[in-house]
């Protein structure tokens, strides 16, 4: 847990657990109000707990799950020109981190992604600064096909794939 979620846990979690234990023990006794200060003591505490409860569920952080958590590489060009590309590391540190190729076609304008079986579960650090070269992809005899390697930049150990722009796929290579 980082320090705000530590926070919001011993700021608002645990006295909201708190008063929930409370309430939970009084229904269980069949504790009725006898006064009016009982009552307004009962209501005062469930406005409060109604408030903690609200800001606990607005702090939730959903980077990750709900949305998206992705860092890329700087965009760079392979060397016969046709295509701009860039890597694309969603979710990283996270049992759900995956890969992308982020292509563009210069001459068409056309984007797509082709999913990379890099093996992000072994990247245990990234350095993240202006200017990032985790992959190359260099061009093949074969127009539709490209290889991509990883870099030392990325801190896993180098991977090799065959990327094929026109179907879509890629394919490690061994």
């Amino acid at each position: 847990m980082d320090i705000t979620g530590t926070f919001y846990f011993w700021g608002a979690g645990i006295p909201v657990l708190l008063l929930a234990t409370l309430f939970t023990i009084l229904l269980i006794k069949g504790w009725i109000p006898t006064s009016r200060v009982d009552y307004a003591g009962i209501c005062v505490m469930l406005v409060i707990t109604i408030l903690i409860s609200i800001s606990l569920i607005q702090s939730v952080n959903t980077n990750g799950w709900a949305n998206e958590k992705i860092r890329s590489d700087s965009l760079k060009i392979t060397a016969d020109e046709k295509y701009e590309y860039q890597i694309e590391l969603i979710n990283l540190f996270q049992r759900n981190s995956r890969a992308r190729l982020y292509l563009k076609e210069i001459a068409s304008g056309g984007e797509s992604y082709i999913m990379i079986n890099i093996q992000t579960r072994m990247i245990e650090g990234l350095r993240i600064g202006d200017v990032n070269h985790w992959v190359k992809l260099e061009p093949t005899d074969d127009s539709t096909q490209y290889i991509l390697y990883t870099t030392k930049d990325l801190h896993i150990p180098e991977e090799k794939f065959t990327i094929d722009v026109v179907a879509g796929t890629s394919n490690r290579i061994q």
